[in-house]
């Protein structure tokens, strides 16, 4: 048999030879590949580390600024109001200086240790014992602390001779706020200062930390000029002995008023960031090499099926095109966009998206980005581009400001790729820019609700406690120790009943199962007996989340005492109030109704030939009667308001143009004194307010004539007019009234807005009044949301400041519905109106001096009008005669008005008009009268425009009646 060598055809061998080097070149750019990549993994996590050192030493050295900052503040504004006579004015005095003392402790407990206050003659000390103890020394010479004491601040009020020594214990205080920072298990916290290296060791700062000198040595320059840095290098630790590579980052930091200058060092071992790549790239390698297999199948098919593997690229094509369609919307979606630089840093390319992000168009943006980077972060983007090319760093990643086409900072990421050629030298760069602003402003406000909620914690006086579903104690936060039923020392990981007295352990435990199974909040009151003495606490239990229960309790005992004193208070208050507002509502209507008669005449007799003395004695009548009227007028406001019957009525209007109408009511009595008057509104005020105009108005009056009445002939008094816009919508509105009159003595400044009280009360006053002015305007002002502040100095004058609340409306809303304008009306003429207006009316009144007015003015108005005596009547004549108007007085014998009128309109439903006459002006009395079916009320006494009001009203209503029919 003869045997027959097999030989390759030469498409074979070629097939072969192409397979052979291709397989050579994947392995080749695999193995650079390989390296390159692990490079960049390696230098990433590098850089990502280095950027999160930055960031939490920066924050740690702002923060212990920050806290300093605060303390010596709290100092400064503590001297600046201490007085010489503190313990010399009286024990309120004392208390309160004490207080403060001790709330400047409670906010800064981690740094003071101890607060002196020299005063002239005598010397306070205070600090906390080892007990939790707020402890007072009082020393009667000051004299045996001239000299200050090491860690000191001294502070000094020129003014008062008052000195405020503190000492401060840094050492915890960096301690403290190391511990808010983790670093991982590798993580070392210092602070640098005078030359002296020391870390968080065993709850407090020890030295044995050390850092190669050379790059100490940069540190110690760089703080010198206040610069941060970060660095490579040696670092030991003697007291837990070891030694690594480092990166070492710090952050300078100063104390004023101290002379020695600090900064923070964070220190982490650089091995120990870059352990975990090694695992992660053995795989990556063998998955590449399964990759390399799979090509060069690949490969091998495709050579064999050409046709196939042609429309198969012309797939790939498509799905090339479609990948690129899929990235852009990426970008869009993800608010970022791609750029391309040259060698020398100038933009050659970038996206379109760039517009959408920052409002650049593209050739805007790249000739001129560099000018919409922030100031602040293109010196340092400067750099770090200039440091990673030195080191042909293959990318890098950074954030940074840049100023929009709004003209707004917004914050960026940005990760750029480097590309060098084969000698090493920069050929430009890609890179892409995202839109980070949201994420930011949510990490921004996650550290400040943290702040928050640490300052919150500081401050609160509650005893706070936190289990796990069984009740065992997992964390507490217990500010006053003396507070607690029992010691809390070892009682982490015990139950509720291992800790607290049985009976109160029962009753507790009750309540927390509860809560646990309801996911409700529970609250629970007990009574101990604790070092203080017998007191009571609240405490409320709810959920923190489904694993975890917080507790929170309070001391309550000077509430309980509190309360029931107000309790009995409230009741005899109640009780007088309703006597005196039964007396004033009898005292108006027995003097309304001689008022009626007595001011109703008075208009009509002007319409009378009068000679000059009558008209004289005529209107010395009538401003008597005026006086005594808003007398009454003001004893009835102030009942309204202390019996809470006063209600405000908002109406939208122009706020300039109405406060400027009120001014022109003064405009006489100002020519008469001759005093200046001057306004001024701030050109911030918005044009159109709502609020309750009458109110304010009668705020205006009572002020300014107060300030017009105390005036001296030819001086001066001015109104300043300002807002404040809260919330977009809401608005304060700031007034001052300032007047250089007689001026108020301090001592009486406090009895000025009390009722009834007038601080010249002689028999030869010269300024008279019922004392209430400024008790109602105050009432009101708080009934508006606001304060009155009243600064007077006898002899200069005096300034009277309130605020009150309103809303903004803008004149794109819809004002037409709500606003209110008074519109001017033109004189009417009210003599024989009949003739225009007939009516039919009937008068239903029983006094005969109404009687004899009514007779008088329904005389002049050319009106025969019929009269009952009684409601009885008023009824019955009703019933056999048509009336269009009926006058209804109130308060009448045998049937009332109010009996009256709903017999009227039971019988004759609304076809007539009656309107209540009475002296009954509280807004009760109006609300019952309307509920009967009165059309209007009208309070006397009665003025004659109101009369012809009312007439001219009903006759047009008559009208559109007949014309409907």
């Amino acid at each position: 048999m003869n045997s027959k060598s097999y030989k390759f055809s030469k498409s074979e061998t070629g097939l072969y030879r192409i397979l052979v080097g291709l397989g050579i070149f994947v392995v080749a750019l695999i193995t650079f590949l390989g390296l390159a990549f692990f490079q960049v993994l390696n230098d990433n996590q590098i850089s990502s580390s280095k950027t999160n050192l930055n960031e939490q030493v920066e924050l740690a050295s702002k923060q212990i600024e920050r806290r300093f900052t605060s303390f010596y503040d709290d100092m400064s504004f503590f001297v600046n109001n201490l007085e010489p006579w503190t313990y010399e004015k009286g024990e309120s005095e004392i208390l309160a200086f004490e207080k403060r003392a001790r709330r400047i402790f409670n906010n800064h407990r981690d740094l003071l240790d101890t607060i002196t206050v020299l005063f002239p003659n005598q010397a306070v000390v205070f600090h906390f014992d080892n007990r939790n103890n707020f402890i007072k020394t009082h020393l009667e010479s000051p004299k045996v602390l001239q000299d200050p004491f090491k860690n000191e601040l001294q502070l000094y009020n020129s003014s008062t001779k008052v000195i405020i020594r503190a000492k401060v214990n840094l050492e915890r205080f960096f301690f403290d706020e190391m511990t808010n920072y983790y670093l991982g298990i590798s993580g070392e916290k210092l602070i640098f200062c005078d030359g002296k290296l020391r870390g968080a060791h065993d709850q407090t700062l020890k030295d044995g930390y050390k850092i190669e000198q050379n790059v100490l040595s940069e540190i110690m320059a760089q703080a010198e000029e206040g610069l941060k840095g970060d660095f490579r290098g040696n670092f030991t630790n003697e007291n837990e002995e070891k030694e690594f590579e480092a990166l070492i980052h710090h952050y300078p930091f100063s104390l004023f008023p101290l002379e020695s200058k600090f900064t923070t060092v964070f220190v982490v071992d650089r091995n120990i960031i870059t352990t975990g790549i090694f695992s992660s790239y053995f795989y990556l390698i063998l998955a590449l090499l399964i990759l390399l297999a799979l090509v060069i199948l690949i490969l091998y098919k495709s050579i064999k099926n050409t046709q196939v593997t042609n429309e198969v690229l012309s797939k790939n094509a498509d799905e090339i095109s479609e990948l690129f369609r899929r990235q852009a919307l990426l970008l869009h979606e993800t608010k970022g966009f791609i750029y391309f630089q040259d060698a020398s840093g100038k933009m050659t390319s970038v996206g379109k998206e760039v517009k959408e992000i920052l409002g650049y168009e593209n050739e805007d943006f790249k000739q001129n980005f560099k000018k919409y980077i922030s100031k602040n972060d293109l010196p340092e983007l400067d750099k770090t581009i200039a440091e990673s090319i030195l080191k042909k760093k293959d990318s890098i990643s950074f954030e940074l400001d840049f100023i929009t086409k709004a003209g707004k900072l917004k914050r960026t990421k940005i990760f750029e790729r480097l590309e060098f050629d084969h000698n090493g030298n920069f050929l430009g760069n890609v890179g892409i820019c995202t839109d980070i602003q949201e994420k930011y402003e949510r990490e921004q406000e996650i550290v400040n609700s943290e702040n928050r909620l640490r300052a919150v914690l500081n401050s609160l006086p509650d005893l706070i406690f936190i289990y796990n579903n069984e009740g065992r104690y997992l964390d507490y936060y217990v500010k006053d120790r003396s507070l607690l039923v029992a010691p809390l020392e070892g009682a982490i990981g015990k139950k509720i009943t291992d800790i607290l007295p049985r009976r109160l352990a029962k009753d507790i435990q009750q309540v927390f199962n509860k809560t646990v199974k309801t996911g409700n909040m529970q609250t629970a009151e007990y009574e101990v007996e604790i070092s203080s003495g017998r007191r009571l606490f609240e405490a409320r239990f709810f959920r923190l989340d489904n694993d975890k229960v917080m507790s929170i309790a309070r001391d309550i005992t000077g509430q309980k005492l509190w309360e029931r004193g107000l309790m009995e208070a409230k009741k005899a208050a109640e009780q007088a109030n309703l006597a005196k507002s039964e007396f004033l509502a009898n005292m108006s209507h027995e003097i309304r109704t001689p008022m009626n008669g007595l001011l109703g005449i008075i208009p009509l007799l002007e319409g009378t030939s009068l000679d000059e003395k009558q008209k004289e004695y005529l209107h010395i009548i009538k401003d008597s009667g005026d006086s005594l009227l808003n007398i009454i007028r003001d004893i009835l406001d102030y009942s309204k308001i202390e019996s809470g019957e006063m209600i405000l009525s908002t109406t939208v209007f122009k706020l300039k143009t109405e406060i400027e109408k009120t001014f022109k009511i003064f405009s006489g009595l100002l020519k008469e004194k001759s005093i200046y008057f001057s306004s001024h509104f701030d050109e911030n005020l918005p044009e159109f307010v709502e609020l309750d105009k009458d109110k304010l108005r009668q705020i205006l009056i009572n002020i300014i004539g107060n300030a017009i009445k105390f005036t001296p002939e030819g001086g001066e008094i001015s109104v300043n007019v300002s807002g404040e816009v809260i919330f977009d919508r809401n608005l304060i509105l700031n007034f001052e009234v300032i007047d250089n009159g007689i001026g108020i003595p301090s001592d009486k400044i406090e009895m000025l807005a009390k009722p009834f009280v007038q601080l010249d009360s002689s028999s030869t006053r010269r300024h008279q009044g019922t004392g209430l002015g400024l008790a109602i305007s105050q009432k009101i002002i708080e009934l508006m949301g606001g304060e009155l502040t009243i600064k007077s100095e006898f002899g200069v004058g005096s300034e009277f400041s309130f605020n009150i609340f309103g809303k903004i409306w803008k004149r794109d809303e819809n004002l037409s519905e709500n606003i209110h304008e008074e519109e001017e009306e033109e004189d009417f003429v009210w003599k024989n109106m009949a003739r225009e207006y007939p009516l039919r009316i009937l008068l239903a009144e029983d006094n005969s001096t109404n009687l004899l007015f009514m007779d008088m003015l329904m005389g002049q108005l050319g009106y025969n009008y019929e009269v009952a005596r009684n409601g009885s009547e008023a009824v019955r004549k009703v019933k056999e005669s048509d009336y269009d108007l009926v006058l209804m007085d109130i308060q009448m014998p045998v049937m009332n008005g109010l009996e009256a009128t709903k017999i009227i309109r039971k019988t004759k439903g609304k076809e007539i008009t009656i309107v209540g006459l009475s002296a009954n002006a509280f807004q009760e009395d109006v609300d019952q009268a309307m509920e009967t079916g009165m059309d209007s009320y009208i309070t006397k006494p009665l003025k004659i425009d109101e009369i012809t009001s009312i007439i001219r009203s009903c006759f047009e209503k008559n009208n559109i009646k007949r014309e409907v029919n």
